[in-house]
């Protein structure tokens, strides 16, 4: 039964703080037997994408995990093994765990490897999603290392020129380390004009109408603005043909070096049974390899001044960076709290009943 709360004439999100949030994943996923660390790694990851303001990566997500947990299509209580070992390169087997597991495995050793030799490539196959690559590049920024970060995806993009949906989204983040810890420019896009999860999100918010900028198509092949008819067709490839370049550059050194599965080799569909086969690939770079300590992060903020010195075009207040949106965004919503889609919080009152598992209450505002 949907939570009391929600009704016709409900508002259309519901404000939760970033904490009662956790709490829930981490309860609805070991209610289908996680295991503590485990579900707090996966809500963790899923919660930041939120305060980023990137729900397409948040706690929607979440509900797709819980099918394929519940279809038998991840193994649960793994998180996967390495292979092989040679210098700064590591090959790992996600033994078809939960793709935030696995990702925060493979970082661990691709900082422990850079910090030994100054460069690590990580690459494993038989993983699932791991929600925003975001969070995997800033760990490795975090630790000091230029973070690159990259997954391919299950098929749902025709190639330029092509008409069957063959690439997946294919994910690609660079994250770079500023002064303090903190991040100085962290890039994290699909090889799509955008995310699919945006598109998800967007018919939660109970929204007819999508930009056309998104780049949708319907079923027919026809650009769409319609949100029920964007869901029933396709992405396309960022900027044509270069985004299907970026895809199959994200393809090779995804899969293509851990040896797991290829484009259309991965399940359409990622809510059953069938293990999805993903692969994800790591590099952490450590600055200090090529120049003196903290001269690297002084440029970083040398170039920033550089670009953001263009000044603001008609209609704009700022020259933003990558990054600046989802870390303004991230200090809103850690004060206002997480505005959640009440159709999506109707799913997740659902399966908390029918998991036994406590609703958090409302934050104070909402």
């Amino acid at each position: 039964m949907p939570h009391p709360e929600i009704s016709p004439d409900s508002p259309l999100t519901v404000l939760r703080s970033a904490e009662s949030l956790r709490v829930l994943c981490r309860q609805l996923l070991q209610a289908l037997g996680a295991a503590e660390p485990h579900a707090g790694i996966v809500a963790d990851s899923l919660v930041a994408a939120n305060l980023r303001g990137v729900d397409s990566h948040g706690i929607q997500m979440l509900t797709t995990y819980i099918q394929q947990l519940r279809a038998g299509g991840i193994n649960v209580p793994a998180a996967g093994h390495v292979v092989r070992e040679d210098g700064v390169c590591l090959r790992y087997d996600g033994e078809n765990g939960l793709g935030q597991v696995v990702a925060d495995r493979c970082t661990d050793h691709a900082i422990r490897i850079a910090r030994n030799l100054g460069v690590a490539v990580v690459v494993t196959s038989h993983s699932n999603h791991f929600g925003a690559g975001a969070w995997w590049g800033e760990k490795l920024a975090r630790s000091g290392f230029i973070g690159i970060v990259m997954s391919n995806a299950c098929p749902a993009v025709a190639p330029w020129q092509g008409r069957a949906a063959i690439l997946g989204t294919n994910p690609l983040c660079v994250a770079v380390p500023g002064g303090g810890g903190r991040g100085r420019w962290l890039l994290d896009m699909a090889t799509t004009t955008v995310a699919l999860g945006k598109l998800t999100h967007a018919a939660h918010l109970n929204q007819r109408e999508i930009p056309r900028e998104w780049g949708f198509l319907d079923a027919a092949g026809r650009p769409t603005t319609e949100t029920a008819a964007a869901q029933r067709g396709a992405p396309t490839p960022t900027g044509g043909y270069k985004g299907t370049a970026l895809a199959m550059m994200v393809e090779i050194l995804c899969a293509g070096l851990s040896g797991g599965g290829m484009t259309t080799e991965l399940p359409v569909y990622r809510t059953g049974g069938d293990p999805l086969g993903i692969s994800h690939t790591f590099i952490a770079i450590d600055p200090v390899r090529f120049l003196p300590a903290g001269e690297f992060e002084s440029r970083m903020d040398r170039l920033a001044g550089l670009v953001k010195a263009a000044g603001p075009a008609p209609g704009y207040d700022e020259v933003l960076l990558a990054g600046e949106p989802e870390w303004c965004s991230q200090q809103i919503r850690e004060r206002t709290g997480i505005p959640v889609p009440v159709k999506l919080w109707g799913k997740l009152a659902t399966l908390a009943g029918e998991l036994k598992v406590d609703l958090p209450p409302a934050s104070s505002g909402s």
